[in-house]
């Protein structure tokens, strides 16, 4: 009988962490940027700023544009932090997130022009907050937790934004500005980036 070196217990430790790893990305989307939330929620809290002066808080002149700037920044900073974690961007528990996600977004574009062409802007901040958080609470399923709860917190305030439509400015900016900026730090500390 042998006693195992220092090299085969560090060969073993390589080892476990390898398929640890390959566990964890197999079956939870770990390249979510925590930088990439803080920066979507200053752009959020710039859209709610923005909004204040603006003619309707829901003016999709702004919303719009915040939105796409928002994915932009989100895709850029996933792709790099997958890359820097050796973690496959577009792996197959990716296009699950994407394919859970996108029907309910998909859902909340059509409401959202629907919505404002009949005079019904005010229950925009409610219908955006609610299926946003619907998408992000199934596609965090896939994901690491801090993302599920992030999308329940957005569940709630667009409870409270559709009940009280006089707070729906407030509820887009701790939506969309503090909950990503607050998940994205957790992130950032949690799982690194």
């Amino acid at each position: 009988m042998s006693i195992p070196t220092q090299q085969d217990h560090q060969e073993a430790k390589e080892t476990l962490d390898y398929i640890r790893r390959t566990m964890e990305t197999a079956s939870t989307f770990t390249a979510v940027s925590g930088w990439g939330l803080v920066a979507s929620g200053i752009v959020g809290l710039v859209a709610a700023w923005l909004s204040r002066s603006a003619e309707s808080v829901t003016d999709l002149r702004i919303w719009i544009p915040a939105a796409a700037v928002s994915v932009a920044i989100a895709t850029s900073a996933n792709a790099l932090k997958a890359r820097s974690t050796d973690v496959p961007i577009w792996s197959g528990v990716l296009r699950r997130v994407v394919w859970v996600m996108a029907p309910t977004l998909i859902a909340g574009a059509m409401l959202t022009f629907a919505l404002d062409g009949h005079a019904a802007s005010l229950l925009l901040p409610g219908m955006w907050l609610a299926l946003y958080g619907a998408g992000v609470t199934a596609g965090g399923t896939l994901s690491v937790r801090a993302i599920r709860w992030m999308g329940m917190a957005f569940l709630v305030l667009g409870a409270v934004a559709l009940l009280r439509t006089d707070l729906g400015l407030v509820m887009l900016a701790l939506g969309f500005g503090g909950l990503h900026i607050a998940v994205g730090f957790d992130i950032v500390w949690r799982h690194g980036g």
